[in-house]
């Protein structure tokens, strides 16, 4: 039944991908989950009084359009690419292949099993057959021969992976031969061994941005209210993303606010696109967030925060609907902050010597998606530490991020799940 009011709950928010920047494409939209929005355009009313005509105010002059807000949305696992690609530009994307392990702390016995993907392997002291493998002096020897019977099998669910044990370790490592992934589905067990997990992890797409593009894309954005009496949508073109800020916290959801520059409104009772795709939701937590210092975990951490910022210039010319010509990127930044327990040696050194450190913050999911961004290069300030009371003391680092020569970049992002493309 249509509503006289708007309501939040029915606000839907569609973008697409524009190939010339202010002209909306006819197709292709995509519907995204959001949180809250403010995009949307203004124009001032401006004074310039005449003299003569007594003190009551005259008409006021209408002052050039703005079309900018914010977008508050969740760091999910499929839709977050979409808005990292308004970001920072196309990523360059490679397959994965799944992969895990079993770990042997001493030879296998007689009767001992591994499960691999429904089929069981049996350790066995005499002659084997079919699905078996003799055991031998050492446990590394009867991995090794391990190794060479499941790579030689005939079996179908055997031979989708590739077998190995690493020098020096008594481990046994499986790697799908088929990337992406189809392979987190592959199940892992053992009678008398320690599974990496019960399936494979990490089979996926890698997408990878880097900060710093000369070009980033911008997209035609429609926010409307499809339940009023009379629906109305909000379209706003030439839509480029400016800056990314989110917070690290201990419980509860991962989310992050986008700050965008459009070149302009105009509304329209009826969408751009009645059938938008969409990415199926599932949202990063907080709870399987991390920072880290030279890929190690960062001991204390307590909580965090990192800004992007494309730092865009508003490219004003001299037009008659008041419009911005573009919105082109300048220079790249980023910041954040990092609050530890005080111990008087995390960090301290570095904050105190001037040298930077390399830190990542991210996400992940228990099948090893994940969402990270790399910062190959940071500059700690002198701490800042409080007491106040008989707690803990923390201690407060408000950092930034610089060009790294060797790494190429200031900032990388990276994004392992099961989306193929965002280009």
């Amino acid at each position: 039944m249509p509503k006289v009011r708007a309501y939040g709950a029915d606000a839907t928010l569609k973008a697409c991908r524009e190939a010339s920047y202010g002209v909306a494409p006819l197709t292709g939209y995509r519907s995204l989950d959001f949180k809250s929005t403010d995009l949307s355009s203004a124009q001032p009313l401006g004074d310039d009084p005449l003299l003569g005509r007594g003190r009551n105010a005259q008409d006021p002059y209408r002052g050039l359009i703005t079309d900018e807000g914010q977008i508050d949305i969740p760091f999910d696992l499929r839709g977050t690419g979409f808005w990292l690609t308004g970001l920072f530009g196309d990523p360059v994307t490679t397959p994965v292949n799944a992969s895990g392990s079993i770990s042997f702390a001493a030879n296998p016995s007689p009767g001992d099993t591994i499960t691999l993907n429904s089929t069981v392997w049996t350790f066995v002291s005499g002659t084997p057959s079919g699905d078996e493998t003799e055991i031998q002096t050492t446990v590394t020897q009867t991995l090794d021969q391990l190794v060479n019977d499941l790579n030689a099998s005939a079996d179908a669910e055997i031979a989708k992976c590739t077998w190995s044990r690493p020098t020096s370790t008594q481990t046994l490592v499986i790697v799908f031969d088929t990337a992406g992934p189809t392979g987190n589905s592959f199940t892992l067990a053992a009678s008398a061994a320690s599974v990496s997990g019960p399936t494979l992890t990490g089979g996926g797409y890698a997408h990878v941005w880097e900060s710093g593009a000369d070009d980033i894309p911008s997209y035609t954005i429609e926010i409307g209210h499809p339940k009023l009496t009379t629906p109305v949508f909000f379209r706003h073109l030439g839509t480029v993303m400016e800056s990314l800020n989110f917070e690290m916290g201990q419980e509860g959801p991962a989310n992050a606010r986008l700050e965008l520059v459009a070149q302009g409104e105009e509304r329209f009772a009826a969408t751009v696109d009645a059938s938008p795709d969409a990415f199926s939701l599932r949202r990063f937590s907080q709870g399987r967030g991390f920072i880290r210092r030279g890929g190690q975990p960062l001991a204390g951490v307590t909580g965090g925060s990192l800004t992007f910022s494309n730092n865009l210039e508003r490219v004003r010319v001299i037009r008659e609907d008041g419009k911005i010509e573009a919105a082109d990127p300048t220079f790249a930044s980023a910041e954040g902050s990092m609050s530890v327990r005080f111990d008087g040696a995390t960090l301290v050194a570095e904050a105190a010597n001037g040298d930077p450190v390399a830190l990542d913050y991210g996400f992940t999911f228990p099948e090893g998606y994940a969402l990270r961004f790399e910062l190959p290069r940071v500059f700690l300030p002198k701490p800042k530490y409080a007491v106040s009371g008989p707690g803990g003391v923390e201690a407060s680092f408000d950092w930034r991020a610089a060009f790294d020569d060797s790494e190429g970049t200031m900032l990388r992002a990276h994004l392992l799940n099961d989306v193929i493309s965002y280009a």
